[in-house]
C-alpha cells in the first residue's frame, strides 16, 4: 500500500533526529581509542544551537550599514528564526563580516573596547583563553572546569571550553552579541550574553573572494573562499585562512621574539536543497603553531617571585619580558569539527530543525609564568576535550497570531587536563603534576511562545528545564630532585606521601525562563521589557590543594529585569538603540586563591557571593548626508558585591581568618565605556574610496574580586582606522589599516598573588599594514 504525502512528511522530522543521532554515534566511535579523552567546559555547557542562516537570505550591509535610502535593515537569528534587528526585543550588537574584514580583526578578541559593556580578553597565562564579561557577569580563570558565564555559539553549535573560544574570525558573515541571560533559548552558561557567530554559507553558484594582508610584525595573511555548484540541488563551498606574524614581545635572555602566532584553517561545506529539505555538512580543522604566552612580571620587593630590574613595577608596561631557556616557545592546537544542519519545512506540524556536532580540541603549551629570566615557576599543560551535542526543534505556527518554538537538546563532553610546574622559586628542585578528568551530560526540554495580542503588541514567554549530570577526578602532587639543589625536572620521583586524589559525582536540576511584552509604537520605533533567569551550572574543582577541595559547588542563578527602545528615525537615517537593566546575582561561584597555614595554595569555587548590577547602553547610527555614516555607543555599569564571605591566610598569625568583600566592584567591570565612529565613501577617479575611523574609551576596572591596587587596570583610549579604493566595478579594492594608531601600551588582565607573584597580560601595540581583496 503506498505511502501519502503527509505521512512522509511526519515521518520526516523522526528521521532528522535519528540520522543526527547516527551521525553523533559515529564521530563518538571514531574517538573511543583516543590517547587521551577530550575537556569539555566544568559542569556542562547547555546552550542550544542557533541553526546558520543562508548568506543569500542576509541583507549584507556595507562598513556603515547604508543604502541611498536610509540605513540598512540587518538580520539576525538571536531567537532562533531570522528577525530584523531593530525588532528583536532585547539587546544585541551586529558586527558584519565586512567591518571585520575592512578593520583586520583576526579572531573575537578583536572586538573587545567596541561593543557596549562587553570586555574580552585572555587570561595572563592561558593565550588562547577567552574572558568575556557582559555587564559585569564572567569568570576569572582559564581552566574549563570554571565553567563559562558568556557562551560562544558558532553555525549554532556552542564551544565547550573558554580555551577553544577566542575563534578565528574568517569567511563570516556576522557576529552577533546577545547581552543578558539567554538561558531559555540557548541554555545553561548564557547568564551573561551569548557571542553568536554566523559564517558564509554556500550560494550554490560559481564565484569566490580572496584577502591579502602584510603588515608589520612581518604579519601576512591569506584568506579565499570558492563558492561552486556541484548539481541542481548539491553546493559546495570551500574556506582557507592563514595568518601569522612575528610576536610582539622581546625575550631578554637573548632578543628573540616571543610570542609568534602561525594559524591555518580550512573549513568546508556540503549542502543539498530539495523542495521543503535541505541539509548542510560543515567540516572545519584549525591548526595553530603559536609562539607561548606571553606576560609580563609585575612583583614587588615583598613577593617571593621578583627581580629587581626585571619585574615591571611602575612606569608604562614595555614589550620586554624574560623567557628562561628552558622553556620551548610552544602553544600548540589542533581544533577539528564536523557538523550536520537540517531544515524541514511545512511539514504540517511545524517547521523542524536538527543540528547535530561532534567537536574536538586538543593543546600543548609551554609557559615560563614568572616571564623572567631565571627558572622560577614554568607549566607545561596538555589538554585533550571533544564533545557531541544534538539538537531537535520545532517551529509552530498556531493561527495568525501565536508562533511556538519547542524542542530538545542532548550535550555530552568529556576532558582531560595534565599539568606539570616546575616551582623552583620556592623551593630548588620542587615541582607539580596534576591531572584534572571531567565527563558531563546534560538533556534539556524548551519551549519559546510568542502571542501577537494586537498587530501593535506582542507578548513572549518561555521556559527550559535541564538535567545535567558531572563525574570529576582531580589529582595533585608534589615531585623533588634526585639531586639536592638542582632544578626540578619534569621526570622527577613523586615525594612520599604528598599525592592527592579526590573523586565526585552529581546531578543538577535547573530551570531558566523568561517573559516578556514589546509595543510598536509605529512600524519603525520599538519599546519593550522583560524579566529572565539564567543559570550557570554547578560542577567540580579541577585544581586541588586539599581532597574536600573538589567541592562540589552549585549552580548560580541570574535575574535580569530589562526595559529599552529601538526607533529608526528620520525615514531611516537616524537610529536609536537604549537599554537599561537591573541583575540580582545569587550563589556566585567563585574562584577562590586561597593559601593554607601548611603552604599549599587551593583554587577551589565557592557558592560564597552575591551582587547586585545595574546599568545601561546607548547605541546611535546615523547618515546625514549620503556616503557617510557616524555612529557612537556609550554604556554605563555599577556593579558590585553585595555579599561575600570567605577566609584568607593571616600573615601575622599564619591562620585563616575571616573576610568580607561586600561593596566591591566586580571583576572586570568598568563603570564608564564609549565609542566613535566614521565611515565615508566618496567617488574619487574611475572607482571610490572609503575612510573608517573608530575611537573607543573603556575606564578603569579591576580585574579580581579582591579589588586590591595592584590589580587595576587603567582607561583604555584607542583609535583604529582604515582607507581603502575600488574600481566602479568593485571587483577589487586596495587599502591601508591601523590598528592602536597611537600605540598605547596597557593592561588585559591583572593577577596579583600577595606574598607570591604578579603577572599581567598586554594590550596589541600599534599595527598596520596593507590590504588586497578581489572576488569573482
Amino acid at each position: 500500500m503506498g505511502v501519502s504525502t503527509r505521512s512522509r512528511r511526519l515521518a520526516a522530522p523522526l528521521l532528522i533526529g535519528v540520522g543526527g543521532f547516527a551521525f553523533a554515534q559515529a564521530a563518538l566511535a571514531q574517538d573511543t581509542n583516543a590517547a587521551l579523552p577530550g575537556a569539555p567546559a566544568p559542569g556542562g555547557v547547555t546552550a542550544g544551537p542557533t541553526p546558520p542562516t543562508p548568506a543569500s537570505d542576509i541583507p549584507v550591509p556595507t562598513d556603515g550599514g547604508t543604502s541611498a535610502g536610509g540605513l540598512e535593515e540587518i538580520v539576525v537569528t538571536a531567537q532562533k528564526r531570522s528577525e530584523n534587528l531593530q525588532s528583536v526585543p532585547i539587546s544585541v550588537t551586529a558586527v558584519t563580516g565586512a567591518a571585520i574584514r575592512n578593520q583586520n580583526i583576526t579572531n573575537v578578541q578583536g572586538l573587545a573596547n567596541s561593543i557596549p559593556n562587553v570586555q574580552i580578553n585572555s587570561f595572563s597565562n592561558s593565550p588562547d583563553s577567552a574572558v568575556f564579561t557582559i555587564r559585569g557577569v564572567g569568570v576569572n580563570d582559564a581552566d574549563p572546569y570554571v565553567g563559562t558565564t558568556v557562551s560562544v555559539v558558532v553555525d549554532g553549535v556552542v564551544v565547550g571550553v573558554n580555551t577553544a573560544a577566542l575563534l578565528s574570525l574568517f569567511d563570516i558573515d556576522r557576529v552577533e552579541i546577545l547581552r543578558g541571560p539567554q538561558g531559555t533559548l540557548f541554555g545553561a552558561n548564557t547568564t551573561g550574553g551569548v557571542i553568536n557567530v554566523v559564517t558564509k554559507q554556500p550560494t550554490g553558484e560559481f564565484g569566490g573572494e580572496a584577502q591579502v594582508v602584510y603588515g608589520n610584525y612581518d604579519r601576512l595573511d591569506v584568506n579565499a573562499a570558492l563558492n561552486f555548484p556541484i548539481t541542481e540541488s548539491l553546493a559546495g563551498k570551500i574556506s582557507v585562512l592563514h595568518t601569522g606574524r612575528d610576536g610582539f614581545f622581546r625575550n631578554r635572555l637573548d632578543g628573540r621574539r616571543l610570542g609568534k602566532l602561525d594559524n591555518t584553517g580550512i573549513r568546508a561545506y556540503l549542502k543539498y536543497e530539495s523542495g521543503d529539505y535541505d541539509a548542510t555538512l560543515i567540516g572545519e580543522y584549525n591548526r595553530s603553531r603559536n609562539g607561548s604566552q606571553t606576560n609580563i612580571n609585575f612583583s614587588d620587593a615583598s613577593q617571593v617571585i621578583y627581580v629587581p630590574g626585571e619585574s615591571q613595577i611602575d612606569g608604562d608596561p614595555r614589550f620586554v619580558r624574560g623567557q628562561s631557556a628552558r622553556v620551548p616557545d610552544q602553544n600548540d592546537r589542533d581544533t577539528y569539527s564536523v557538523t550536520l544542519t537540517q531544515n524541514l519545512k511545512d511539514t504540517g506540524a511545524g517547521d523542524f530543525v536538527s543540528i547535530t556536532n561532534y567537536r574536538k580540541y586538543d593543546s600543548d603549551l609551554y609557559s615560563d609564568d614568572d616571564a623572567l629570566v631565571g627558572n622560577f615557576l614554568d607549566t607545561r599543560r596538555r589538554s585533550d576535550q571533544y564533545q557531541l551535542s544534538q539538537e531537535l526543534r520545532d517551529a509552530i505556527r498556531l493561527g495568525d497570531r501565536v508562533q511556538l518554538i519547542v524542542g530538545g537538546f542532548g550535550f555530552y563532553q568529556k576532558y582531560h587536563l595534565f599539568q606539570q610546574t616546575h616551582l623552583d622559586g620556592f623551593l630548588p628542585g620542587l615541582g607539580q603534576p596534576q591531572t584534572q578528568y571531567q565527563k558531563n551530560w546534560s538533556l534539556s526540554a524548551f519551549s519559546q511562545l510568542y502571542v501577537d495580542i494586537t498587530d501593535s503588541l506582542r507578548f513572549q514567554a518561555g521556559i527550559r528545564y535541564a538535567h545535567e549530570k558531572t563525574e570529576a577526578v582531580s589529582t595533585t602532587a608534589n615531585t623533588i630532585s634526585v639531586t639536592p639543589g638542582a632544578l626540578s625536572d619534569f621526570n622527577d620521583p613523586l615525594i612520599p606521601g604528598s599525592f592527592i586524589s579526590a573523586a565526585g559525582r552529581k546531578s543538577w536540576n535547573n530551570v531558566g525562563y523568561k517573559v516578556g511584552l514589546d509595543y510598536k509604537i509605529d512600524p519603525t520605533i520599538l519599546v519593550y521589557g522583560y524579566y529572565a533567569r539564567g543559570f550557570k551550572s554547578g560542577g567540580f574543582t579541577g585544581r586541588i590543594a586539599r581532597a574536600e577541595d573538589i567541592g562540589p559547588f552549585g549552580p548560580e542563578h541570574l535575574d535580569t529585569f530589562e526595559i529599552g527602545t529601538k526607533a529608526d528615525l528620520l525615514d531611516r537615517h537616524l537610529r536609536v538603540n537604549l537599554s537599561a537593566f537591573y541583575n540580582i546575582y545569587k550563589d556566585m561561584q567563585i574562584t577562590q586563591n586561597i593559601t593554607y597555614p601548611d603552604g599549599r595554595n587551593s583554587a577551589s569555587i565557592v557558592n560564597a557571593g552575591r551582587a547586585k548590577t545595574k546599568g545601561f547602553e546607548l547605541e546611535v547610527t546615523a547618515l546625514p548626508v549620503e556616503g557617510l555614516t557616524i555612529g557612537g555607543t556609550a554604556a554605563y555599569l555599577d556593579a558590585k558585591y553585595s555579599k561575600y564571605d570567605t577566609l584568607i591566610l593571616d600573615p601575622a598569625t599564619n591562620s585563616l581568618v575571616p573576610a568580607s568583600f561586600k561593596g566591591n566592584r566586580l571583576m572586570n567591570s568598568p563603570k564608564w565605556s564609549a565609542s566613535a565612529n566614521l565611515n565615508y565613501k566618496l567617488p574619487i577617479g574611475p572607482g571610490a574610496a572609503s575612510f573608517f575611523g573608530q575611537y573607543t574609551f573603556t575606564s578603569s576596572k579591576f580585574t579580581n574580586f579582591t579589588d586590591l591596587p595592584q590589580e587595576k587596570v587603567g582607561n583604555i583610549n584607542l583609535v583604529n582606522g582604515n582607507i581603502s579604493w575600488s574600481p566602479e566595478s568593485e571587483r577589487w579594492s586596495i587599502g591601508a589599516y591601523g590598528r592602536n594608531i597611537f600605540n598605547k601600551h596597557y593592561y588585559g588582565q591583572k593577577l596579583y598573588l600577595p606574598g607570591t607573584f604578579a603577572i599581567a597580560s598586554l594590550g596589541a601595540p600599534r599595527e598596520y599594514g596593507l590590504d588586497f581583496k578581489y572576488n569573482w
